[in-house]
């Protein structure tokens, strides 16, 4: 038995041994980060459930933070290594999104307490997942500072988003003094109250860069691993020493973003504009996503573009996982929620709804962490034509082909041998396969709206010790069922024996 037992764990080692190191996550590269807004994602304790009201659009709906905590498990099995939650500071009473903040330092009653949170991140933490939390810059109309004379310096008149929502609130004036100290202070707070591990911080472009650079200083200054996401809009911060000089670990320039979300949301757009733009950018880490709280969503993109949302979804994640980023996923794009402007963007999400979409970030997620290429490698175009591209990426000693056709036509695309080399083939990931060269070409088919990855491996031949173990299993397997079949046979004669002793 000791043989079998040695053979089934040597093929289990072969099939699945790189399993265990794809969770090992070392730097910002290999996370991989599910947004949403708490109070439209999961309703875990109805005691909270104050003004609900699931007819409008614009009301509370029961979404908390326990909610979140339960479904972790969730998020989890998708392959997400963190959670980006909107803010969850005491709003008034339409602040269901959690941007009309009333009181920086107490939760709002709608989302929880703060015994919540704490345990939130605890279950995060035991399944490896951190929480970022957007620290809000926007506060209430009603907010007690608006009214008050020797406060309005702390008002700004500018808006930081075009959300028709969030934009009707009042914006923090991020060049006040007491403003600064004021969101320091109450960052570090709710830092060692609830032990998140980061903030995602938008506009740090049109922020004074000495202010985000004190909110770095003094975050990191109480825990070195926490971590500050900042969001551009495509205007003053380009260079990335700026960024990098006040601190910011992850870049998001929302102009990538948009773009990204147009190109991915039709058919036939050219990606070279995507390429173009990353390879003048930021040299820091950078996230992207399809849509997010301050967008439209991308399903309403791609049904205004005449395309299925659930094609169109799946081709914009297969590029967020696979293109030098770090992906971000709005909750509800895996159902292909649908959304327009401002409140309309929130809808509940919805947990019985088609896998389809969940399955395929299921396996872009195992398939980014499983290739350090795809997180962490060069990108070069090889080649883009009327919507079908092929990316190399490179990492150490691995190299991987993304092959992208965004159009609604079966495609063909070639790859030079000397891009792969003559003793290689390449490997289907996305898509099972092996392609060889022909006439010192790499030819790549694609399905229409589809993407495949394709890793540089040494020519196929017979591996041995991995045959070896597998026909083991097979033999030992044929061993058990020969002996059990013996055994009936036995028993069988055994009990028509006793049959023939009774009748006599």
């Amino acid at each position: 038995m000791k043989w079998k037992r040695t053979s089934m764990l040597l093929v289990l080692l072969l099939l699945f041994g790189s399993s265990a190191s794809a969770q090992e996550h070392k730097d910002i590269h290999d996370e991989m980060i599910y947004s949403l807004m708490i109070n439209r994602f999961y309703n875990g304790s109805e005691q909270n459930d104050r003004n609900v009201n699931y007819e409008r659009s614009d009301a509370y709906y029961g979404g908390d933070l326990q909610g979140v905590a339960q479904k972790l498990d969730y998020i989890q099995e998708m392959g997400f290594t963190a959670v980006l939650l909107t803010p969850f500071m005491k709003n008034d009473s339409a602040g269901y999104h959690g941007y009309a903040v009333t009181n920086h330092y107490k939760i709002d009653n709608h989302f929880g307490t703060l015994k919540d949170l704490q345990n939130l991140v605890k279950k995060a933490h035991e399944r490896h997942i951190k929480i970022i939390v957007e620290f809000p810059f926007t506060i209430s109309n009603t907010h007690t500072w608006v009214a008050d004379k020797g406060k309005q310096t702390w008002i700004s008149n500018e808006s930081g988003t075009d959300n028709e929502v969030i934009k009707a609130l009042r914006y923090l004036n991020l060049k006040e003094s007491g403003v600064q100290k004021y969101l320091i202070k109450n960052a570090a707070w709710w830092s060692k109250q609830a032990d998140i591990d980061g903030y995602y911080v938008k506009d740090i472009d049109q922020a004074p860069s000495e202010f985000i650079s004190s909110f770095s200083q003094t975050l990191k200054s109480m825990d070195p691993s926490f971590l500050l996401i900042g969001e551009i809009n495509g205007q003053s911060l380009k260079k990335s020493e700026q960024a990098e000089s006040v601190g910011i670990d992850l870049l998001v320039d929302r102009t990538l973003a948009e773009a990204t979300a147009a190109t991915f949301s039709d058919t036939n757009r050219s990606q070279k504009m995507l390429y173009d733009k990353w390879g003048t950018g930021s040299k820091l880490p950078l996230a992207n996503f399809l849509d997010d709280v301050h967008s439209t969503r991308f399903t309403a993109k791609a049904l205004k573009s005449e395309n299925h949302p659930g094609a169109r979804t799946k081709q914009g994640l297969s590029y967020l996982y696979t293109s030098p980023s770090v992906p971000i996923v709005f909750y509800g794009t895996e159902i292909a929620l649908n959304g327009g402007k401002g409140a309309e963007n929130y809808g509940m999400m919805n947990f019985l709804a088609n896998p389809d979409i969940i399955d395929h970030i299921k396996k872009l997620a195992e398939l980014r962490a499983n290739s350090p290429s795809l997180r962490k490698g060069s990108f070069t175009l090889v080649s883009e034509k009327k919507g079908v591209a092929v990316y190399m990426r490179k990492y150490e000693d691995e190299t991987t082909f993304v092959a992208v056709n965004n159009t609604k036509e079966t495609s063909a695309v070639n790859v030079p041998l000397k891009k792969v080399g003559k003793e290689n083939e390449l490997r289907g990931l996305i898509t099972e396969g092996i392609i060889r060269p022909v006439d010192d070409v790499y030819n790549i088919s694609l399905e229409p709206e589809t993407t495949n990855v394709y890793k540089v491996v040494k020519k196929s031949g017979f591996n041995i010790g991995y045959i070896a173990a597998v026909a083991a299993v097979y033999m030992g397997f044929g061993i058990f069922l020969y002996k059990a079949s013996s055994k009936r046979r036995k028993e069988k004669k055994i009990s028509q024996s006793h049959k023939k002793d009774s009748a006599s």
